[in-house]
């Protein structure tokens, strides 16, 4: 039952890293700040609204490399295309922190990383996903990683194994949103 168990969860993650395979970063942001437990937008033109798309939730897995879980909530909003929010975030990782990347939409899934924040471990709230370089309205997908590798340096997918998403209940924990820039 165990090694029945354990092909299953080391089948479930490949099948999760071939699907992001594509989701390689598309430019090179400038250096994230980490978000705080209470980080807000200073933006008053950012404003989320509710959503009724489902997110992953958070359930204990042991299918992450890393032995993380997590959750992630995010709504559809306004922005000025400089920012985008991600209501709440949660990351349990061995006492590791994570990223939040913005992943572009590329036919209903997500496609490359646009952007990134890093996360400290627990929860944080209100989480302020910088893209200077503005972005167009449209759907995206915050996804969580996991920063496991060199700490401090997201690495995801330029380095074999590092940085992948954090998976909870066998999926990947991330969320389509939609962003309206005014």
């Amino acid at each position: 039952m165990s090694t029945l168990r354990s092909t299953l969860t080391v089948a479930s993650l490949a099948a999760a890293v071939v699907g992001l395979s594509g989701c390689g970063s598309s430019s090179t942001p400038p250096a994230a700040a980490p978000a705080s437990s209470s980080a807000t937008s200073s933006s008053p033109s950012t404003s989320s609204s509710s959503s009724t798309s489902p997110s992953t939730s958070a359930t204990p897995s042991t299918s992450a490399p890393a032995a993380a879980s997590g959750a992630l909530d995010a709504a559809n909003q306004s922005s000025d295309g400089k920012s985008v929010v991600v209501d709440s975030v949660s990351i349990d990782a061995a006492g590791k922190g994570g990223w939040i990347a913005l992943h572009t939409d590329v036919g209903g899934k997500p496609g490359p990383v646009k952007y990134f924040v890093a996360v400290p471990a627990g929860a944080s709230t209100k989480v302020v996903v910088p893209t200077p370089e503005g972005i167009p309205s449209g759907d995206y997908w915050p996804m969580l990683h996991v920063d496991d590798h060199a700490v401090g340096t997201y690495e995801f997918p330029k380095v074999a194994g590092a940085d992948l998403p954090a998976m909870s209940g066998g999926k990947v924990v991330m969320k389509k949103i939609t962003v309206t820039v005014k």
